[in-house]
């Protein structure tokens, strides 16, 4: 039970962190000196549309580094609890099986 409230409780925290590490990521392609900012985007990029998610993700971290580190540190959250159910689903399976 207390990882459903978890789980819960933690949906709107990652969906809001995600949304604002999303928009201030794209502000990048507005800069313009955006090439000063890229670490994977190649340098030959002529276009600011042509920037790689992970550069505006970078961006981000380093505008609103406590939103950025929320997306992150939920998103794990959320990925475990699933991950432990699965296991868990797996596991009670796999036992039925056997007996």
């Amino acid at each position: 039970m207390k990882r459903i409230i978890t789980f819960i409780l933690l949906l709107p925290i990652f969906a809001y962190s995600f949304f604002a590490t999303s928009w201030t990521g794209s502000y990048i392609m507005l800069e313009e000196n955006w090439k000063k900012h890229i670490i994977f985007t190649p340098m030959n990029a002529t276009d600011p549309k042509q920037i790689y998610e992970i550069d505006k993700f970078f961006y981000a971290l380093k505008y609103q580094p406590i939103i950025t580190i929320a997306c992150i540190i939920s998103f794990l959250i959320l990925l475990s609890i699933i991950v432990t159910w699965i296991i868990k689903k797996f596991n009670n399976n796999e036992k039925s099986i056997v007996n």
